[in-house]
């Protein structure tokens, strides 16, 4: 199980942050680069090992197919086999030439960035590719059995991508009968044995799913996919392992684990936790070690992982796991998906998590603790595995499936801003915003990563587009980052208000591109989904003075199942104040959803209620 750490840059805490998008749909047909044609056959053995038999076809369509194809990668572990049974290429109206062996080469892959593996790379190159050439081969796979799996269980996916897919067919066999179960396979024919140790899964006509111009927060969530195993139930797959789990943290804890548990004796739940996830944070960094590939989804025991000073999800989860229990701490092994994007669970099998962590009784509430993330904020659950299932493994090593559930709409940045306008259009600014949740945890990682003194540019730009003499007054960040955190920002924006003929002119940038983003979606006809984050709450308050605004701010709000809107205004002396709380209740916004005529209404409602901050301005 190799896992990945966490981080975000700073964007995602942006105040006023832009996102413009542009016309979106699916490629036509005439522009695929690529065509394919695929032949595979997979067997699963006693042993769970697989073995798989591929031969795949492609035509080049277009110039952009011969940069597609120009090496052709495929790395493996160092117990799995492979071999290149053939390969050829035919240039337009020529005859079949065999590769040669020169442009067959097999190392030892790269290591990944945040860990030490002994992979294997081979690599096809193909030459004088151009359009109208077509490349085949042939190669073989063999997987072998990972420790303390008795059930196999694959998965098998059709993302949309830019190759046309003219066939596919694949023939899946079993020394027991295959389970299988299906999503949006409609284009597809899938034929089972008699018996059920023989499943067909073939393509009914060419397709081309290609989507060009989508947001870059835009994901196709659903997408054709089969899975397969020997069984659809959790034990079978996962007891022998969750054994294993409990056989290691039964164990004494290592010396310096210890020492950092009794530090914590008589403190609260709430901070014990925090003081031993603080404890891994400085005593342990994430660092995978896949070279003894034959672990598999299996921990290093707690004596090996504290004298390393490192490890992967797996490792840290067990550890922190062994050290919440010595204190008293009800804490279990979870497998969880990381990532933006879940798919739901087809088949309860192995390959279905990507990630390990830690399910912990704090009081009489659930925490959802991920010990490879650089920065913790207690109680909250990292939006990276929120709103999906976990399999749970206890201390008799019983596994079960539980949700993780998805944040509540809490106050996450609370602004509060004077501008006091000058002749020129721009306006002496101070400010105090109050960061929690999802912004604040995101800020000191940014702080982390590329310094305080970046991140404060940052902030700094989201005041404005022509900001100077820009101070932030704030204390340090660190790992364990406070409920609520507060900086003082002051300025000068020298672009406070745009000139018009005549006068200036005045908008709220935030409340105003978040509506405009999501119009333009409409009016562009993007397909896929947009992921928006967690449900959260912004609130607003704006003084504005040394001018004379030409309308009063009208009273007006907005409910809706995605977004609540409140805005109100008030005339004070020299000028206005205004206040606005935008409740973002989702983390997802569904195509189907945004095309809607109930999110359509919302919009309109939405933007006639920010168009009451365009003002026209005399100073």
């Amino acid at each position: 199980m190799q896992c990945f750490s966490f981080y975000r840059p700073l964007l995602g805490i942006s105040l006023i942050a832009l996102t413009h998008s542009v016309s979106a749909a699916l490629q036509p047909l005439a522009e695929a680069p690529l065509a394919s044609d695929i032949d595979m056959h997979c067997h699963f053995s006693r042993d769970v090992s697989t073995d798989c038999t591929t031969t795949y076809r492609y035509t080049i369509l277009k110039p952009l197919g011969r940069e597609m194809l120009s090496r052709i990668d495929f790395s493996y572990v160092e117990t799995d086999e492979f071999e290149v049974i053939n390969a050829e290429y035919v240039q337009p109206g020529g005859q079949p030439t065999p590769l040669h062996e020169t442009q067959i080469d097999t190392r030892t892959a790269p290591n990944p960035d945040q860990g030490f593996s002994r992979e294997k790379q081979t690599s096809l190159a193909f030459p004088a590719l151009r359009v109208g050439t077509q490349v085949r081969y042939t190669v073989r796979e063999r997987s072998a059995a990972q420790p303390l799996l008795s059930e196999f269980h694959y998965s098998l996916r059709f993302a949309p991508n830019s190759v046309r897919r003219d066939r596919f067919k694949a023939r899946f066999t079993a020394e027991q009968p295959i389970q299988w179960r299906s999503e949006l396979m409609d284009d597809f024919t899938i034929s089972a044995s008699a018996d059920g140790k023989a499943l067909d899964v073939e393509q009914r006509a060419p397709v081309f799913s290609s989507y060009i111009n989508e947001s870059n927060n835009a994901y196709i969530r659903r997408i054709p996919r089969i899975e397969l195993g020997s069984t659809v139930q959790l034990q079978r797959y996962f007891g022998g392992l969750a054994q294993r789990y409990s056989q290691i943290l039964s164990a004494e804890l290592p010396p310096d684990s210890a020492i950092a548990v009794a530090a914590v004796k008589g403190l609260d739940p709430a901070k014990q936790v925090a003081e031993l996830m603080q404890h891994l944070n400085a005593h342990y960094r994430y660092l995978g070690d896949w070279r003894a590939s034959e672990r598999g989804y299996v921990p290093f025991n707690l004596q090996e992982i504290e004298q390393r000073g490192y490890g992967d999800c797996k490792d840290l989860a067990t550890l922190l796991t062994a050290m919440l229990r010595a204190s008293g701490i009800s804490a279990e092994i979870a497998w969880v998906s990381r990532g933006d994007v879940v798919e739901s669970l087809l088949i309860p099998g192995t390959s279905a998590p990507n990630h390990a962590i830690v399910r912990a009784q704090v009081a009489d509430q659930v925490w959802w603790l991920d010990p490879t993330n650089p920065v913790f904020a207690p109680g909250q659950t990292m939006s990276d595995i929120q709103d999906r299932w976990a399999l749970v493994s206890d201390v008799q090593g019983q596994v079960r499936e539980e949700h993780i559930a998805l944040a509540r709409p809490e106050v996450s940045i609370r602004l509060d801003k004077q501008a006091h306008f000058d002749k020129t259009g721009g306006a002496a600014t101070q400010a105090t915003v109050a960061f929690a949740r999802q912004p604040l945890m995101q800020l000191s990682l940014a702080d982390s990563y590329q310094g305080a003194t970046a991140s404060d540019q940052n902030l700094c730009d989201n005041f404005g587009m022509a900001i100077s003499d820009c101070k932030v007054r704030r204390e340090s960040l660190g790992f364990l980052v406070p409920e609520r955190y507060s900086i003082k920002v002051s300025m000068t924006n020298q672009r406070a208000l745009e000139k018009l003929d005549g006068g200036y002119f005045y908008s709220d940038a935030y409340l105003n591109d978040k509506w405009s983003d999501l119009l333009n979606y409409r009016r562009n006809d993007q397909r896929a989904d947009l992921y928006v984050g967690d449900p959260d709450t912004v609130d607003y308050t704006v003084t504005l003075s040394g001018a004379q605004m030409d309308k009063p701010i009208q009273r007006c709000e907005v409910r809706s199942p995605w977004y609540d809107l409140d805005l109100d205004g008030e005339k004070i002396s020299g000028g206005i104040r205004y206040h606005y709380r935008l409740t973002q209740k989702v983390s997802w916004l569904g195509h189907d959803e945004l095309v809607s005529a109930p999110f359509g209404t919302m919009l309109t409602q939405a933007r006639s209620c920010a168009e009451q901050l365009e003002q026209m301005v005399k100073l």
